[in-house]
């Protein structure tokens, strides 16, 4: 098996001569991948065939070798494809247009890292045969074992006045081996709290009103900003809060995966939450809410990390997780009087919603798990007691609060 992570390098000051070429081969697969997108416009297509058939000649008029060629297809099929999928949604979007510099895409065969005294370049073919330019890299000693098993289509792109390649590294895995039982955790992931995390003796909060806060501060500066038409301030914040998303993101999958590895055969379940962004609407603050959700950004990161420790990651049904009693399995929408209580009208159970989420997650995990593809419906009356759950979880679970995964 194989997992494909990826890694942005900084190039090591290139020369003018490098910085020129840079900036002519950027603008012309900009113009290559427009081109695509004019096609795909006008002819109302996205199959890559149709595309490549016309594009891929005028890419190389324009002075790509063949394999930018080939990437600025794909790169067109890429964001007509996404417009297309948007429109099926009914989502109210202008056709992509490139308005500034999409980077330039580096195919298999038009790169090559080499090692040289300790030191990584990154070799890259022109449009002359046998003609390359040689970029030394600025590679991070924690990625120096990394660099041997680049492979895949890479990418270089421009910040500011730096260059970065993006390239993808192919990690050989190895399946877990199981000597006992699977323990199965439970994620819930949601907006008042970023993750509840279902452990067989505990239970733990990773708290989301601060990075809320934080996101209403970030959009009411930028409101000012533009009504101040101070568009510098608002170009000077731009990526600013993706990126402290991304490390947040980072550091609440670190910590979940590192306690997930403390018990024995760890199995992590996760909600399949696709296309929760066009299904959920409400307020203009609720829809920003939604919108800069980073949940798939959060489970991916999941994923790799889990992977490295050898941890099986399962996706199951979230359908009636935060209304459905974990102690009698009576499922309905009276059972959640409010957002963060659950209260069985049944049985009179009463304890955190979220932390019901996540109960019935690691639950739903074991059939899941037990039956096959995990994107099918659950059976009708499937219930299972918080007692008998198969990682052993108690109806009495030690509550652990963490109001600032930041900090982890």
């Amino acid at each position: 098996m194989h997992s494909t992570e990826c890694v942005i390098i900084k190039l090591a000051n290139p020369t003018a001569h490098k910085r020129a070429w840079l900036h002519e081969t950027a603008l012309t697969f900009s113009r290559a991948v427009q081109y695509g997108l004019d096609i795909a416009e006008k002819e109302h297509i996205s199959s890559r065939t149709k595309i490549h058939n016309v594009v891929y000649h005028i890419a190389r008029e324009l002075g790509l070798q063949s394999s930018y060629a080939r990437m600025s297809v794909n790169a067109a099929v890429s964001l007509a494809r996404s417009y297309f999928g948007l429109c099926k949604v009914q989502r109210h979007v202008s056709f992509p247009k490139i308005n500034g510099s999409q980077g330039i895409g580096l195919g298999i065969n038009a790169y090559k890292i080499v090692q040289t005294n300790g030191r990584f370049i990154l070799r890259v073919s022109t449009s002359k045969h046998h003609s390359y330019h040689w970029f030394p890299l600025c590679v991070p000693e924690r990625y120096h074992y990394r660099m041997p098993l680049v492979y895949g289509d890479a990418k270089l792109f421009q910040r500011g006045r730096d260059w970065y390649v993006s390239l993808p590294i192919r990690i050989t895995t190895t399946p877990p081996v199981c000597d006992g039982e699977h323990t199965f955790i439970g994620v819930d992931l949601g907006i008042v709290r970023h993750a509840t995390v279902s452990f067989p003796d505990c239970v733990v909060f990773f708290n989301g009103k601060p990075a809320r806060q934080k996101r209403e501060h970030l959009a009411n500066l930028r409101r000012r900003y533009q009504v101040h038409r101070r568009t510098d301030r608002v170009r000077q914040q731009k990526g600013k809060e993706t990126r402290w998303m991304t490390d947040l993101n980072h550091k609440i999958s670190r910590r979940i995966v590192d306690l997930s590895a403390l018990y024995p055969n760890p199995i992590i379940v996760l909600e399949r939450l696709d296309g929760i962004h066009n299904r959920v609407h409400g307020s203009k603050k609720f829809n920003r809410m939604i919108a800069s959700w980073a949940f798939r950004q959060l489970i991916n990161f999941i994923k790799y990390k889990a992977a490295r420790e050898h941890i099986s990651v399962i996706f199951c049904d979230p359908r009636g997780t935060s209304k459905t009693c974990p102690k009698c399995g009576h499922a309905t929408r009276s059972n959640r009087p409010s957002q963060s209580s659950f209260r069985c009208v049944a049985c009179n159970y009463q304890a955190n919603a979220d932390y019901v989420a996540s109960c019935n997650i690691a639950v739903q995990g074991l059939y899941a798990f037990a039956h096959g593809p995990t994107d099918m419906a659950r059976l009708q009356g499937q219930t299972e007691n918080i007692n008998s759950r198969p990682d052993g979880a108690q109806a009495n679970k030690q509550l652990l609060v963490d109001s600032n995964p930041v900090s982890s």
